[in-house]
């Protein structure tokens, strides 16, 4: 017969245990895993013109190709993803390229290693007409369907504001997941640097929505530090913060999750072509915090598996600021709306038509296509007079129309 033994446990270590308890620190808890994002935000005609962008666009993703390839072999946590902030940037390479170039980045999409989200660049939403939102992720759309790849994503970046429907017409149009970093620029938004929640289901008035990160505005860089739209600029630091430093600074109280989204890097650079996030994670990440070089939605997938069932519904709008924009321009901006309206009427005519000339419409495509991107560009974020880059005279040579007006200014708090 065994007989039976107390387990000893040594005292210095049973007070360990129950202070650790006691702390809410657990032995064995689990790693952080911290998903950073490389990115270049697009500034339209404030860090470059459209031919200058164009060029950029084709530039950077043919260099983060090659790294794609460069860095296939090593471990899937440090190979190089780079993700666009538009299907403009997609648009561009097709129109540059020849087709088996344009295919090894569809193939890289596939792969993951890039990713672009539904909008065709940043917009500001709340000026938008419901059906222009729509018309202008029709390329993203036909992306999708034309060579079987998902888009899961759409994004309002930059402006601090944020309607309340438009997260019913990302998900009515196939995206699951967005992310939002602000300006550190003056506005009338509140708590944007205290936000009740850091990520959330964010669902619009027919009860659909996608799943939306938004950290507070923290940080001693402003716009370039969470919260902001290039949160992780100085990719070292933004780690150490959402880690080693999360309890001291309160980002663990704020947000409870292992699975941790760092996006964002190319601030309002014209291009962003460096490894400096690889690099990040091959230095600073270890077995209890990992770094993840990610392309957005790999962190999205994740968290939504391991958290999506705990974390709260918001139903809410944000308000109007640089949205408001497109009024200084009334009689354009009008035009643009009424222009949507006889373009649906036209459409109607046209199918009728196309039911005895099936072959009615050849030769419109590519017309078609920019009409549908011209419907969001129209609204881009950088609605005013020329940019540092950018002269205010400066006209435009391809899709969005170049247009003068003023926004709220940059300054910083």
């Amino acid at each position: 017969m065994k007989s039976k033994r107390l387990l000893y446990i040594p005292f210095p270590v049973l007070s360990f245990v129950i202070i650790a308890v006691i702390s809410g620190q657990s032995l064995f808890a689990a790693p952080k895993r911290v998903f950073m994002a490389p990115d270049d935000h697009t500034d339209y005609f404030w860090s470059g013109t459209d031919v200058e962008y164009k060029q950029a666009f084709v530039t950077m993703l043919d260099y983060y190709l090659d790294k794609a390839d460069a860095t296939a072999g090593e471990p899937s946590n440090y190979q190089s993803r780079f993700s666009t902030d538009g299907t403009l940037w997609i648009r561009a390479y097709e129109q540059s390229k020849s087709p088996a170039a344009f295919q090894r980045l569809i193939d890289r999409i596939k792969s993951g290693h890039i990713s672009t989200p539904l909008n065709p660049l940043v917009i500001t939403y709340g000026a938008v007409p419901a059906e222009a939102v729509i018309r202008s992720m029709y390329y993203g759309g036909q992306l999708e369907r034309r060579y079987g790849i998902d888009i899961p994503i759409a994004i309002a970046m930059e402006n601090a504001t944020m309607p309340y429907g438009l997260s019913s017409l990302w998900a009515g149009s196939g995206a699951k997941y967005s992310w939002k970093g602000v300006c550190a620029c003056y506005t009338e938004v509140p708590n944007l640097d205290n936000r009740q929640n850091e990520i959330y289901n964010s669902v619009g008035p027919d009860g659909t929505g996608v799943l939306l990160k938004w950290f507070s505005l923290r940080g001693a860089h402003g716009n370039m530090d969470l919260g902001g739209y290039a949160e992780a600029r100085y990719p070292d630091s933004a780690f150490d913060e959402v880690t080693v430093n999360a309890g001291s600074n309160g980002f663990a109280n704020r947000y409870p999750f292992d699975t941790i989204g760092v996006f964002g890097q190319g601030w309002d650079d014209l291009q962003t072509t460096n490894l400096n996030i690889q690099q990040t994670c091959k230095t600073k990440g270890t077995s209890s915090n990992e770094c993840i070089v990610s392309n957005m939605t790999d962190f999205f997938s994740e968290f939504q598996a391991r958290y999506g069932a705990s974390i709260p519904t918001v139903k809410a709008s944000f308000g109007n600021e640089w949205d408001l924009s497109a009024a200084s321009m009334a009689e354009v901006s009008a035009r643009v709306k009424r222009a949507i309206e006889k373009l649906r009427s036209a459409e109607a005519l046209a199918t009728l038509v196309s039911l005895k000339d099936p072959s009615f419409l050849n030769g419109r495509a590519a017309a078609r296509d920019a009409a549908f991107l011209d419907f969001g560009l129209y609204f881009e974020h950088d609605f005013e007079n020329g940019g540092p880059r950018v002269s205010g005279s400066q006209p435009s040579h391809g899709n969005a129309r170049w247009r003068p007006k003023s926004r709220v200014t940059r300054t910083l708090y």
